[in-house]
């Protein structure tokens, strides 16, 4: 009986010494990956510092460009509604037509009224009575006599 005891007590021991040997071996085997830089994050601490920098940039930068887009679709959102009644079918032609009609264009007699501007300047009378005259506001006479000063 004792010798079947010792047989097995070697078999134990064996056994313990081979799982010793492999945990050393697993730890052998991390330290080198560690030192060769296979493990970045261990071997390397401002790794982590400098990821986490890129991390709140990344965030910082989606923010910002988060913040404008929304911006934007809210300035297109306003011009939208301002144009809302002008433009309801923009591609087709007979609405555009219709708005090219509903334009008003200068006409002539309001043209000839400011080629009247120039000489009545150059008579010497005043700003307030061209218009009056004309029927045109003061400020597109003013306009006309600086645009043909220069």
């Amino acid at each position: 009986m004792l010798h079947a005891s010792n047989e097995i007590w070697t078999v134990a021991v064996t056994a313990l010494l081979f799982v010793f040997w492999i945990i050393r071996r697993g730890i052998y085997l991390k330290r080198f990956h560690t030192e060769k830089g296979l493990d970045h994050e261990r071997f390397n601490p401002s790794c982590k510092d400098h990821d986490i920098q890129h991390r709140a940039l990344m965030f910082l930068m989606n923010q910002k460009t988060d913040s404008v887009l929304e911006a934007l679709a809210r300035t297109i959102a306003q011009e939208r509604q301002k144009l809302g009644g002008v433009v309801r079918k923009p591609s087709t032609t007979q609405d555009i037509d219709a708005l090219r009609a509903a334009a008003a264009p200068i006409s002539t007699d309001r043209q000839s009224a400011y080629d009247q501007v120039l000489p009545m300047a150059h008579e010497g009378i005043a700003v307030t009575n061209i218009a009056r005259q004309l029927k045109l506001p003061e400020s597109e006479v003013s306009m006309v006599m600086r645009l043909n000063a220069s």
